[in-house]
């Protein structure tokens, strides 16, 4: 039950603590390290204090365990107090800084606790010291076990029918359930039943009223009008005076009415084209997009693409809008849910225009919305002639060095793909890509022409936008900035995002990794690589197992998490899936570890294989993102690749750890059972931190697994032979 109590705990702080970062996906990374490295030094603190005080009875192994299970809502009620007074306004990214320290300090309690569990339940499955090393591996098996389950509990039956917090109350009881009645606590029956009777009627009076509280929290000077949990994060629908916002993963949307915004994104690209009749438009239908395309008289039909249909079905019943046309013999309107990039990767449709209307990528779901994959993929999908356009924000008369870092690396991006390129300044930068040259000359006369009835996009504020001189102004600042090409694999905009609003904010720590950005990506992995290669080399004096353990946590660790954000930017799931795939890295865990403890005959020599079998699924890893593996692959292949990935990855750790055990771990009395545990748990702590935070984003996927290679090419060498 403990293990089922973590992966739950596990999911639920990620996802609340994403939504504090507006859905940036590497803060996984900071929330998962945190985790391991509390859980690590409770494991220790809890190994002393076993061995001290002798707690070793299932009594305290009990109280312990009600403690971790009651302190997990009590965990998310601290998250969303900190999201309500750190992400002010509500959707804008908070100060990274502070919310970084926060996200490490608010999980210590339960991670504390649950640490220090580990111990008990080894001595007390091992039957004191007799048989300590056995009773690790066995903890370590169950724990994983635990977690399978607890993964597909929350997954399917929890998240899909309770909030965050009620899903929290629901593990807390189950736990407390199972270990009340599951072992001798000295108490009658009745008292059990009682007890947790009182639980469950408590939880169940107060948990919905803390919830709608919190919420409301969440959302100062705003009414919540409705909240929805949904597969790509918690959809919140807010309004304030006359306007009506809508917000998911914890960022702004859109509002309505927005005209100024809606008239801005489809009017200037519409006006470029001579006679658009099919218009598919990506995102911002919800915000008044549709009805703004459907003012030009040339345009048939309107596909508009939303990716979540809670989102979806949330906004139309606000507006009261459905499919169909807007008057008789008008055009057709049809509201799709589906994902932009697998549904142009599937039609057989083809569009004059295409429109993005998607948030700025400052996340790798939006991101992928903002690739060469996907430029390449609209380009497909475009009638001979027809044009492909987006906004982003920007300024009027003054581009700082970040700002223009963003604009360029679009820049670079759409003109791999799009033979003719342009931008247009203003608070919004106009991205428009053809194959064909945009004439610019006849945008008064078109908007003349097909009667459109504007406010903002008017014949007063067109000449100053497509003036020649502001042009080139723009196309001269961006040129003082050389920008990469944002990709699938190397999320380059995404980091210069994320630094554009440390820049607006003022924060040091994004500033310095832009600065590290600039770095070849080559430097950054020599550098790294260097100063764990050392730790490598002076560790392997003193505890060469423990480092070894280390190296694995690592590596192992580092993988996974490469293994999720490269399924986030295939599919753009990983708020649903993170819970699946920990839980099937979890089950090959236990299933490596119950194969090597069975097998007696596994020593130290066969460590040198689990190490190249790193090294193996580490490059197969970059094989999925090959273009001729993810073009040629049917999509349930590629989905499914990371799923075995992962299984596998698992089974390779979990295979590692009880053959450390039984050939270092001593049988004495004054062994702590969960040392290298503690070790494992640090070594993943430090590669969720330089691998989420530094590497991938930084250097890309390539980059880190060479990086997770070369770890696995140096422990073997240095550290395995020296016990």
């Amino acid at each position: 039950m403990m293990g089922l109590c973590a992966i739950c705990a596990q999911s639920i702080f990620v996802r609340e603590t994403m939504a504090l970062f507006t859905g940036t996906e590497f803060v996984i990374g900071v929330v998962l390290s945190a985790w391991l490295f509390w859980v690590g030094i409770g494991g220790l603190g809890g190994g002393w204090l076993v061995r001290r005080q002798r707690l070793d009875s299932y009594v305290n192994f009990a109280r312990l365990g009600i403690t971790a299970a009651l302190l997990l809502p009590v965990t998310v009620i601290a998250i969303r107090f900190g999201r309500g007074e750190l992400s002010q306004p509500p959707g804008s990214f908070p100060s990274v800084s502070h919310a970084i320290i926060f996200s490490v300090v608010v999980i210590a309690p339960f991670g504390l606790f649950y640490g220090a569990i580990y111990n008990i339940a080894s001595l007390l499955w091992s039957g004191g010291d007799r048989r300590l090393k056995g009773g690790v591996s066995r903890v370590y098996i169950w724990e994983a076990l635990g977690s399978l389950g607890g993964a597909f509990l929350f997954a399917f039956l929890l998240a899909a029918f309770l909030s965050h917090l009620e899903s929290a109350a629901v593990v807390a009881i189950l736990v407390a359930g199972a270990l009340i009645f599951g072992g001798d606590i000295r108490w009658s029956l009745v008292t059990r039943i009682a007890s947790l009777a009182v639980l469950t009627l408590l939880m169940a009076v107060m948990v919905p009223r803390i919830d709608l509280w919190t919420t409301h929290r969440m959302f100062p000077g705003y009414k919540v009008e409705e909240f929805r949990a949904s597969r790509y994060g918690e959809v919140v629908a807010a309004s304030r005076a006359e306007l009506l916002s809508f917000y998911q993963g914890g960022g702004r949307l859109f509002s309505v009415p927005e005209p100024e915004r809606a008239e801005e994104i489809v009017h200037i690209p519409m006006l470029l084209h001579p006679d658009p009749g099919s218009v598919l438009l990506i995102g911002g239908s919800l915000g008044g997009g549709w009805q703004e395309v459907v003012k030009h008289t040339t345009v048939e039909e309107v596909d508009c693409l939303e990716l979540d249909g809670e989102l979806l079905a949330m906004a139309l019943d606000f507006q009261g809008t459905h499919n169909g046309t807007v008057e008789s013999g008008g055009p057709r309107i049809e509201f799709i849910e589906s994902d932009g990039r697998r549904f142009l990767s599937t039609t057989e449709k083809r569009y004059d225009v295409i429109l993005l209307a998607v948030p700025p990528p400052l996340n790798l779901q939006w991101n992928r919305y903002y690739t060469v994959e996907f430029f390449s993929l609209v380009e497909e999908s475009l009638e001979a002639g027809g044009l492909f356009g987006f906004a982003h924000p920007s300024s009027e008369n003054f581009l700082s060095d970040a700002q223009v870092k963003v604009l360029s690396v679009l820049q670079s991006t759409m003109s791999e793909v799009f033979g003719e390129v342009l931008l247009l300044p203003g608070s919004m930068c106009h991205f428009v890509g053809s194959a064909n040259p945009l004439e610019t000359g006849r945008i008064l006369e078109r908007l003349d022409d097909r009667g459109i009835a504007t406010v903002f996009v008017s014949k007063e504020f067109l000449p100053y936008r497509f003036s020649e001189e502001r042009i080139e102004l723009l196309k001269s600042d961006i040129k003082r900035m050389e920008g990469g090409i944002n990709s699938d694999t190397r999320p380059f905009l995404t980091v210069r995002e994320i630094a554009l609003e440390g820049d607006r904010a003022g924060s040091r720590v994004l500033s310095g990794i832009d600065r590290l950005a600039d770095l070849p990506a080559a430097l950054v992995v020599g550098i790294l690589g260097g100063v764990l290669l050392l730790a490598f080399y002076i560790g392997r004096r003193t505890c060469a197992p423990g480092v070894a353990v280390f190296a694995v946590g690592l590596g192992s660790f580092f993988l996974q998490l490469l293994i999720l954000l490269s399924y986030q930017a295939f599919t753009g799931l990983l708020y649903h899936a993170i819970v699946i795939l920990t839980a099937i890295f979890m089950a090959g865990a236990a299933l490596g570890a119950y194969v090597t403890m069975r097998r007696e005959s596994v020593g130290r020599k066969e460590l040198y294989a689990v190490h190249g079998g790193f090294v193996l699924l580490s490059f197969l890893l970059l094989g999925i993102h090959a273009d001729a593996f993810r073009v040629s692959a049917p999509y349930p292949l590629v989905n499914g690749a990371y799923f075995i990935l992962s299984c596998i990855t698992g089974a390779l750790t979990g295979a590692y750890y009880p053959v450390v055990v039984r050939t270092a771990l001593p049988e004495k009395a004054k062994s702590i059972p969960a040392i290298y545990y503690a070790w494992d748990l640090f070594g993943a702590c430090i590669g969720g931190f330089i691998g989420g935070i530094l590497l991938f984003p930084l250097v890309g996927l390539a980059g880190a697994v060479f990086f997770i290679a070369g770890i696995h090419i140096a422990a073997p060498l240095l550290l395995v032979r020296r016990w």
